[in-house]
């Protein structure tokens, strides 16, 4: 049985259908990259099955309990909530409290954790992504980058099943994308399982073991990263043929 599994969801906005029947499944150990063009639903779908956003329809399967995503009750957001994390793409860390402190929040004040035993972790998080040096700064005197890992470390000291990652280095300069996607790798290859919204073709090709293309609010393929980049596979979707062919000539540029 699938670690998690996403099946028939719908999100409008008003009249506008932004998710249509999309359906996913993850393995343990997965790193799935949704790729495509942007307004495709990618992000949508990401905050619907973290329920930042609420689904209009849909099913969810996680850890053998089914749940009809768009009837969610409270209590069950909660536990699931308890089993993932979430990395937004602009950091959402507290600009008045340290990197230490923004590590430990969550387990200070959702899960009741001694201070010190919190502080304990969230030291082992920063090590993980290279900040301990960094404890006591605040976001103000952090880089985008260092922002970032800051909050992976959040995410991790939460000790989730799965991570969601939304376009995690959109908002860096160029030159601090690296640091934060050799984290990422890290984690792939200590078999963290997450679900990854991104442009980094590099990312998705290199890193990422399955790829599912989205455009126009539906999953147009989903398939191994190596069958999905390999220059002899012709795509059975023409979209999709187009958007690698312009990946490839940016790349050759």
């Amino acid at each position: 049985m699938s670690m998690l599994e996403i099946k028939n969801v719908h999100k409008s906005f008003g009249k506008r259908e932004v998710l249509k029947d999309v359906s996913l499944s993850v393995e343990k150990g997965d790193v799935i990259a949704i790729l495509g063009p942007s307004g495709s639903g990618k992000t949508t779908l990401l905050r619907c099955i973290n329920f930042l956003e609420k689904a209009n329809g849909g099913e969810m399967v996680f850890d053998g309990e089914t749940y009809d995503l768009g009837h969610m009750k409270r209590a069950d957001i909660a536990k699931i909530r308890k089993k993932t994390a979430f990395v937004f793409q602009n950091y959402n860390l507290f600009a008045n409290k340290t990197a230490i402190d923004n590590v430990t929040l969550g387990l200070t004040s959702a899960r009741g954790m001694d201070k010190a035993e919190a502080k304990k972790i969230g030291m082992q998080m920063l090590e993980k992504v290279g900040l301990a040096d960094h404890a006591n700064y605040y976001p103000i005197q952090l880089s985008g980058g260092q922002q970032q890992r800051v909050a992976i470390a959040r995410a991790l000291a939460t000790n989730p099943e799965i991570i969601y990652f939304d376009e995690p280095t959109s908002a860096l300069d160029p030159e601090l994308i690296g640091e934060v996607l050799g984290v990422m790798r890290g984690l792939a290859e200590e078999g963290m399982t997450m679900i990854v919204v991104t442009h980094e073709m590099n990312f998705a090709e290199n890193v990422s073991n399955k790829i599912v293309f989205m455009e126009d609010g539906e999953v147009l393929e989903s398939s191994a990263s190596d069958e999905f980049f390999s220059p002899a596979h012709e795509h059975e979707n023409r979209r999709i043929n187009e958007f690698l062919k312009n990946i490839r000539a940016q790349h050759e540029a």
